[in-house]
């Protein structure tokens, strides 16, 4: 009986460690704003479940949605670094000292929809052409549909922008702006409301779906749809932390990342600002004007003014624009 009970403590002792390893990975995921919000809803919640819903089982998503690690959206990037999340959706436009080369995507009319843009971001992430990725798994690297201007007050042309203040979402596009005699503020989507409440802002450069997410909608009633530029967003891990999972985790994860949830992004985001702008020139209280062709001189000179200025920063943004210009004709001949 002796011998069969030692037996017996030795194979439980041998199953202890295949039981351990067994156990999924458990990652808390950040996101800065409400479970609501579109790209959430439609794209970072989707994956979430759709990792957690793998047969493997080698990785356990925690979702902490509406600001529960952090509401501050320059500050993710760090909180991934500083271990409070594991994963988290980062603007890099807001934090342009750590992702210094993401301000190509602003250069007005390079990226024409949200498709090709996903693609140029995921082509330049591949060959190591953005600075900044290095300590980060990258599980989606999404691209905004074009900025337009939202605004309290009326635009009718072009013109119209010249004295108002505008938030704007990066660098390049402050300055396309106030080329355009805008005063460019740099500020976070979630402080647009209150910011045009005590009058700081008289509009705000962004796209049609953040104007319904961040309820911009409810303070503006002028929409310009003039082409700004767009800027990416991402879905970044700590890369320390990807590197010390085991294979099945890491294959999990790698599973939908960034294939799955760049399509899924794509596809959903595209429909929904298509939908936004429909419901906009529907609604009797809201004026949607495209730029008329006299607006057009201006709009042109402008975009070919910050292009030219942006690359004549140095040689390495002129030869980003020129590999990301050579990168989207290879990409469109392809689609």
């Amino acid at each position: 009986m002796k011998k069969i009970f030692a037996a017996a403590l030795l194979m439980l002792a041998a199953l202890a460690p295949a039981a351990a390893s067994a156990e999924p990975v458990t990652l808390k995921l950040a996101f800065f704003a409400s479970d609501t919000e579109v790209n959430y809803a439609k794209a970072i919640k989707l994956w979430a479940d759709a990792v957690n819903a793998d047969p493997a089982g080698a990785v356990k998503i925690d979702v902490f949605p509406n600001g529960a690690l952090g509401k501050a959206l320059p500050a993710q990037p760090q909180m991934v670094l500083d271990g409070v999340a594991d994963i988290a959706f980062v603007n890099p436009a807001l934090v342009p000292g750590r992702f210094p080369d993401d301000q190509v995507f602003e250069v007005p009319g390079l990226v024409g929809n949200i498709k090709e843009g996903v693609a140029l971001y995921q082509a330049l992430l591949k060959a190591n052409l953005l600075r900044g990725y290095a300590d980060y798994f990258v599980i989606g690297s999404f691209m905004n549909a074009n900025a337009h201007v939202f605004s309290r007050k009326a635009i009718k042309s072009v013109n119209d922008l010249k004295g108002l203040k505008v938030r704007i979402s990066g660098a390049v596009i402050g300055q396309t702006v106030k080329e355009l005699g805008v005063i460019p503020v740099l500020m976070p989507p979630n402080e647009v409301v209150e910011a045009m409440g005590r009058g700081t802002i008289d509009a705000t450069t962004t796209v049609p779906a953040a104007v319904v997410d961040f309820g911009i909608d409810r303070v503006t009633s002028y929409d310009y749809l003039i082409q700004l530029g767009t800027n990416p967003f991402a879905v970044l891990m700590n890369r320390k932390k990807f590197d010390s999972m085991p294979k099945a985790a890491q294959d999990q994860i790698a599973k939908y990342s960034p294939g799955w949830i760049n399509d899924t992004y794509i596809k959903n985001l595209s429909a929904y600002n298509e939908e936004v702008i429909g419901q906009f020139r529907a609604d009797k209280k809201r004026t949607v004007v495209t730029p008329a062709d006299a607006d057009m001189p201006a709009i042109k000179a402008a975009s070919e003014k910050v292009t030219a200025d942006w690359a004549a920063k140095s040689p390495e943004n002129a030869e980003l624009l020129a590999k990301a210009r050579a990168m989207l004709a290879d990409i469109r001949a392809k689609q």
